[in-house]
């Protein structure tokens, strides 16, 4: 069965649902360049050949890059790739790591616009938190610190922490913004990114106590200011840098 131009080299799907496995590599072929802004993705007929599926599964997956904000679908014309900055936030995720590379620049993007943000957030959290939330906190804190929990389930818990200060500062905005991130966070590729730079939560937890340690003691300065190396370390903004550039991607 002849190949594709340019030795794309795609494999047979392995999922249930084959369009999503089809997706996912035509994705990571455009996010790598394979596929450039204005090209037009080979026909239905060839990638059917190429990924040996249906032609059905291959607009299914077409389907999803045009939902993702990858292409452009005209009828009669194909599917033509679009501008990496006009994709879907969805995208972020797998931009950042993919194909086992870490892309630490783009990592440091993300960091440069949302940690600002949240640290709002927490200023504001401490300003309207209640007794009942201050306990949640505290059971949040010794989920992560719990040596003995897997250690995505312990970064699950730290991620929670984020949408509990949102649910503090009482703002709709905030609860949405904190689930969209803690849903950014917990994505496979992120989640990958964490274990191949074997990060662990355990500092995390160091932080809440300091945070609850100076509200206990009435000084909400030194509780904002470790609330904002917290959500630092939980946004993934302190990467190891020998680990990261092992594995950054080339710009």
């Amino acid at each position: 069965m002849p190949s594709l131009p340019g030795a794309l080299s795609f494999r047979p799907p392995v999922r249930r649902r084959i369009h999503e496995d089809v997706a996912e590599q035509l994705r990571d072929a455009i996010l790598d360049g394979r596929f450039t802004e204005g090209e037009r993705l080979p026909p239905e007929r060839e990638l059917a050949e190429e990924f040996r599926v249906n032609r059905t599964s291959v607009r299914e997956a077409i389907k999803v890059l045009e939902g993702l904000g990858l292409v452009s679908v005209r009828q009669g014309d194909g599917a033509i790739v679009r501008p990496l900055i006009d994709a879907s936030f969805d995208v972020l995720a797998p931009m950042i790591f993919h194909g086992g590379r870490i892309d630490a620049a783009l990592l440091s993007e993300l960091t440069e616009v949302i940690v600002p943000l949240l640290y709002e957030m927490a200023r504001l959290a401490l300003l309207r938190l209640r007794s009942d939330q201050l306990a949640a906190l505290r059971r949040l804190r010794d989920v992560i610190g719990d040596l003995r929990g897997a250690r995505e389930e312990r970064f699950a818990a730290a991620r929670d922490v984020l949408v509990l200060l949102s649910d503090m500062t009482g703002n709709r905005v905030w609860r949405m913004l904190a689930r969209r991130t803690r849903t950014l966070l917990a994505s496979a590729p992120l989640c990958q990114a964490r274990a191949r730079l074997r990060r662990d939560p355990a500092r995390i937890a160091t932080l809440i106590d300091t945070c609850l340690h100076a509200i206990d003691h009435g000084r909400p300065e030194d509780a904002l200011t470790a609330l904002r190396h917290f959500i630092t370390l939980i946004g993934d903004s302190a990467l190891d840098t020998a680990g990261a550039r092992a594995h950054v991607v080339a710009r």
